[in-house]
């Protein structure tokens, strides 16, 4: 098999064992079974335990990456990025985690055991977070009082819409709650921007 498709074979099959079981929760030789290799030949195409878990990581956020960048490029001639834009955004991100539940289980999963001091993707998570707060923040100063706690919220919401709708996928539509829970938040912005006399005008076609 040539080395580039053993290597997806590899993030294909460790995303589906560590969702289900989680990082400690599993084995290299579990994975190299799983694979029909040797422990040493799974290692000679993903290095230790910790390169597996940031290839896995790297693999989720780079289809992310993918995704929104084509997105971004069909909105281009629109000019500057609007708040509609952003979750607009975001509305295509949820639609393509509805797609692959078992990508959205590992990252829970991983997400959840990164709260333990010494997990290897605890930095990765935090910094993450870090990221995703100040671009919300961003695009809610302005429009809110405390943009730095709504966008906490916001990223709250999408987490644990996530973890309800893996707990039971046919009792939770995951882009349904999401679209009715940003439009309850998208309708509370624009009339205190209409209020306050701010430019809500940002918020069209919302």
């Amino acid at each position: 098999m040539p080395r580039a498709q053993r290597r997806q074979q590899i993030i294909g099959e460790a995303t589906r064992i560590i969702g289900q079981r989680g990082y400690y929760g599993f084995s290299m030789q579990e994975l190299a079974d799983s694979c029909g290799l040797t422990v040493a030949g799974l290692l000679h195409h993903v290095g230790s335990k910790e390169d597996l878990l940031v290839a896995l990581l790297q693999a989720r956020d780079q289809r992310d990456r993918d995704a929104l960048g084509e997105w971004a490029r069909s909105r281009q001639e629109a000019g500057t990025p609007t708040l509609a834009d952003s979750v607009d955004a975001l509305h295509q991100v949820v639609v393509r985690n509805a797609g692959q539940p078992e990508l959205v289980r590992l990252y829970s999963m991983l997400r959840a055991e990164s709260l333990y001091p010494g997990h290897p993707a605890r930095e990765y998570f935090k910094a993450r977070d870090e990221d995703v707060l100040r671009a919300f923040a961003r695009q809610f100063a302005g429009l809110a009082d405390h943009p730095d706690s709504l966008a906490r919220q916001v990223l709250a919401l999408m987490g644990g819409l996530e973890d309800q709708w893996l707990r039971d996928p046919a009792a939770v539509d995951l882009v349904r709650e999401w679209d009715r829970a940003m439009h309850t938040i998208v309708t509370s912005l624009t009339a205190r921007g209409s209020d306050d006399q701010r430019p809500a005008s940002r918020l069209h076609n919302l």
